[in-house]
């Protein structure tokens, strides 16, 4: 029983954790592209999830609470684990975390500017930048636009 027990321990050392992060309201196929992607580049997909005071100061308030928005994700075959991201940077997470890749779709605003929250923390803990690729024609705000009638 101990063999085992060591024998996944030790199995969970060796894996490549990849860490990426968002709102992820409104849950849709842009979505689920973007975590597949994510989980593909290792062994185990760690989701940061941005708690809803997070939405609410960058963006608006969450249509979807963020136990549901968890709840979804965890429900996801590509995603291991939903932690909270307290933070529109994900630089605690990542310090607890320490993933060996950082994994960041465009959007929140970074890609126009080519600062990516969290770069900087993920350079000192070794950890590797992959951006992701856009998903055209699905967005959450798209989404908003359409029930609004915009």
């Amino acid at each position: 029983m101990k063999k085992t027990k060591a024998r996944k321990a030790k199995k969970k050392a060796r894996q490549t954790i990849v860490y990426t992060y968002g709102a992820f309201d409104l849950f849709h196929s842009g979505h689920v592209e973007l975590l597949n992607e994510a989980r593909a580049l290792g062994d185990r997909l760690v989701v940061g999830l941005f708690t809803d005071d997070v939405v609410s100061a960058y963006k608006r308030e969450p249509v979807i609470p963020f136990e549901h928005r968890k709840l979804v994700l965890e429900h996801c075959r590509s995603v291991d684990e939903v932690v909270p991201q307290h933070d529109l940077a994900p630089d605690e997470n990542l310090i607890r975390l320490k993933p060996h890749i950082l994994a960041k779709g465009p959007g929140a605003g970074w890609n126009e500017s080519g600062n990516i929250p969290g770069a900087k923390t993920a350079k000192e803990i070794d950890c590797k930048i992959v951006v992701l690729g856009y998903h055209d024609g699905i967005s959450t705000s798209g989404i908003i636009k359409k029930i609004k009638g915009e």
